[in-house]
């Protein structure tokens, strides 16, 4: 079985507001695609009440290091009393949204996840020894990486929906 560990758990961003829900995506998405990560979607849900839509889409990117370790994000944006508005930008009207969004960013280092090392004891015995002496310096640049990515992704869509607070609806 791997080893997870949590490097950054939960960093949370509020924001209520005009948005528009395609850009967020895309924004994600080429973030995404940037760092190579594999895109793994484990929710994408929508429901529509008296309050307006709620939108909750999960999902958990994947970066293979190495075969022995791997980087892993958590993405989970959920938007609640959704509505459409019309907002003219520029002279040009455009559909966007409105309403509470709250996305979870989180960043994992999972090791070991082909489950190599602990099919004895010995081999567990050695992994542990290797993981605190060997491999140490390695382990502390992929935490690093894992945070790199968590914070850039999270001033990325921080600045998108900053961009949004000077939007007018009409």
């Amino acid at each position: 079985m791997s080893e997870r560990k949590i490097i950054v758990d939960e960093s949370e961003i509020a924001y209520d507001g005009l948005f528009d829900i395609k850009e967020v995506y895309a924004l994600i998405d080429d973030f995404l695609k940037q760092k190579n990560y594999d895109k793994f979607e484990k929710a994408n849900r929508e429901y529509v009440g008296s309050t307006g839509k709620e939108i909750y889409y999960v999902i958990t990117p994947i970066f293979a290091i190495s075969d022995f370790a791997r980087k892993f994000l958590k993405i989970d944006l959920s938007a609640k009393e959704v509505k459409e508005v019309e907002v003219e930008i520029d002279g040009v009207k455009r559909r966007m949204q409105q309403g509470k969004l709250r996305i979870l960013l989180s960043g994992i280092l999972e090791t070991d996840y082909e489950g190599r090392w602990e099919q004895t004891a010995f081999y567990y015995f050695i992994r542990t020894v290797f993981n605190k002496y060997v491999y140490r310096k390695h382990t502390e640049d992929f935490e690093g990486q894992i945070k790199n990515d968590v914070m850039m992704l999270r001033e990325q869509l921080g600045a998108l929906l900053n961009l949004y607070r000077y939007k007018k609806s009409s």
